[in-house]
């Protein structure tokens, strides 16, 4: 294999492992807004549970 042609496998490699990067760069951002957005539904959660405890607590007992 001539070295001009080694070069150029060698840069396409490359190339290919930037757009693979760039990929799983995109799937990580994905991941993050996912995680996110869980995050705030488990807080709004927790403060519906807390509020739903409290007005328990205000009942009167039997």
């Amino acid at each position: 294999m001539s070295l001009v042609a080694e070069i150029v496998d060698r840069l396409s490699g490359v190339s290919a492992l930037r757009e693979k990067v760039a990929q799983q760069d995109k799937v990580l951002e994905g991941m993050q807004r996912i995680l996110l957005e869980q995050q705030r539904e488990l807080a709004e959660l927790k403060g519906t549970l807390r509020a739903l405890v409290t007005m328990q607590q205000a009942l009167p007992k039997k």
